[in-house]
């Protein structure tokens, strides 16, 4: 079955993100930049998710990263336009396409339990 996907308002990011952030499981993330020239490159993966938000004063989208708990990145997604999200019971994809028409796809999984 495919997720739910849904379109978060341009009005809701600060506050759908923050809200998500502040209760974010443990997840691992792989990100994914497609941008019309150059193809599709692969920015980070395997790292934990720190969170996601919405900077609305700067206009950017803010995606944290972190290795061994201690975050060791963060990509930013300047001028985003539209940002969609997947899943059924938990997310478990976010879509970001900015003005220059390249699309972050973040995509989520439970991390891996500690032995």
């Amino acid at each position: 079955m495919t997720p739910a996907t849904r379109e978060i308002p341009q009005g809701a990011w600060r506050s759908y993100f923050d809200d998500y952030s502040r209760h974010l499981p443990a997840l691992e993330a792989t990100v994914e930049v497609n941008d019309p020239e150059l193809g599709s490159q692969l920015v980070a993966e395997g790292l934990m998710l720190t969170g996601l938000t919405y900077d609305d004063r700067d206009d950017v989208f803010v995606i944290g990263l972190a290795r061994e708990g201690e975050e060791v990145f963060e990509h930013l997604v300047e001028h985003p336009e539209k940002i969609l999200v997947a899943g059924l019971d938990a997310l478990e994809s976010v879509d970001v396409q900015d003005a220059e028409q390249r699309q972050t796809i973040v995509s989520l999984q439970p991390a891996p339990a500690l032995p």
